[in-house]
C-alpha cells in the first residue's frame, strides 16, 4: 500500500504544493492589509476551500486509480486500493491542520485584543468534549468517503455512459436508506446541528455549546455506522475486483 501511496502523492504533489504556497501567500501578502476583522473572514474561507479542494483531489484519485491499468499490476491487495486513497487525504488533512494550528497561534500572539481562549471558555466546552467533536468530524468526513468510494465503484461496474448518474443515485439511495434505518433504530441521535446553539439577544449573540452527548444511543449508532464502513469497504474491494472496466 505504501507504493500505491507513494504513487498518489508524486501524482498530485505539484497541485498540493500549489495550493499550500498559495494559502500560505494570501495568509501573508494579502491578510494584513484588509480591514478589522477581515483577516479572519480570509482565513475562514480559504482553509475551507483548500480542505474541499483536498476531498476532492482524494475523490478524483480513487476514480482514476481504480480505472486504471498500471496501477491494477502492482502486487499488492485490492483492500489497498481503498485504504490509500483514505490514507492519502488523511495526510493532507493533517498537514493543512498542522498550518492552521500554527498560523492560529500567531494570530493569537500578534493580537493582543484577541484571546482565542476566551472564545473557547464562553463556549462552555471543555478539552473532553472538544476533542469529541473533532472525533465526530472525522468520522463523518471517513465515513462519507467510503460510501462514496462504493458509489464510484458502482458507477464504474457499468459500461453505459450512464454509468456516472448510477453512482450519483446510488450515492442518494444509500445514504437515504442508512440515513432512515439509523434514526428508526437509535431514536433520539444527536444532529450535528445540535452540538452547537446560538442565540441573539439585546446585548448581542451568544454562542454556546451542548457537547456531544456520547450517551448509549450514539455509541450505539456510531458502532453501527462501523459496522456499514465495514460492509461498504468489502463490497467495493468486491467490485473492484470483479465488476469495475479498466
Amino acid at each position: 500500500m505504501m507504493t500505491l501511496l507513494k504513487y498518489d502523492f508524486k501524482r498530485n504533489w505539484n497541485t498540493l504544493l500549489a495550493s499550500l504556497v498559495t494559502l500560505i501567500i494570501l495568509q501573508i501578502a494579502v491578510a494584513p492589509f484588509l480591514p478589522y476583522g477581515g483577516e479572519v473572514i480570509l482565513a475562514i474561507v480559504s482553509y475551507t476551500a483548500v480542505g474541499i479542494a483536498t476531498f476532492v483531489k482524494m475523490i478524483k484519485t480513487y476514480w482514476a486509480n481504480i480505472r486504471a491499468y498500471n496501477r491494477r499490476l502492482v502486487p499488492v491487495s485490492g483492500l489497498s486500493h481503498v485504504l490509500s486513497p483514505l490514507l492519502f487525504g488523511a495526510i493532507c488533512g493533517l498537514v493543512l491542520a498542522l498550518i492552521g494550528t500554527i498560523h492560529l497561534l500567531i494570530y493569537d500572539s500578534l493580537n493582543s485584543t484577541i484571546d482565542i481562549m476566551y472564545f473557547i471558555n464562553m463556549s462552555g466546552m471543555d478539552f473532553s468534549s472538544i476533542v469529541a467533536v473533532i472525533l465526530l468530524g472525522l468520522w463523518v468526513i471517513l465515513f462519507m468517503s467510503v460510501i462514496i468510494f462504493l458509489c464510484i465503484s458502482i458507477a464504474g461496474s457499468f459500461r453505459w455512459i450512464s454509468g456516472p448518474w448510477i453512482g450519483l443515485v446510488a450515492y442518494f439511495i444509500i445514504t437515504s436508506v442508512l440515513s432512515w434505518v439509523e434514526n428508526v433504530i437509535f431514536q433520539g441521535v444527536v444532529s450535528p446541528l445540535q452540538i452547537f446553539n446560538l442565540t441573539e439577544e439585546s446585548t448581542g449573540i451568544t454562542f454556546t455549546s451542548n457537547g456531544p452527548v456520547w450517551g448509549n444511543t450514539m455509541w450505539g449508532s456510531t458502532i453501527f455506522e462501523v459496522i456499514v464502513a465495514i460492509g461498504c469497504v468489502a463490497l467495493t474491494v468486491y467490485l473492484n475486483n470483479k465488476k469495475v472496466e479498466v
